[in-house]
């Protein structure tokens, strides 16, 4: 996991379970981007989950299978860079 080094950069965590009586730790969760604050924490940009900022990801820290595919996540997400056959990088 990548930390970032200011909230001023683009960020992405896990939703924050801490207020459920029996949270599922047994399977992955996905990674949401931040979005905007509200009452109750830092929202996803998809408006899914509140996010624990305890352990905050840089964007293209998240590995590709992990990442939210929700509409306002699925855009803020980096383009990977895949490498070609013969080295070239290409978008």
């Amino acid at each position: 996991m990548a930390t970032t080094e200011t909230a001023d950069e683009p960020w992405a965590a896990q939703r924050d379970a801490s207020w459920y009586n029996r949270p599922n730790t047994r399977t992955d969760k996905v990674v949401h981007v931040a979005g905007k604050p509200s009452l109750y924490g830092q929202m996803s940009r998809c408006g899914r989950s509140v996010l624990n900022e305890d352990l905050m990801w840089s964007l293209e820290g998240v590995p590709e299978h992990v990442r939210c595919q929700g509409s306002g996540c699925r855009q803020a997400w980096p383009v990977a860079t895949r490498t070609a056959s013969d080295g070239r990088h290409h978008p």
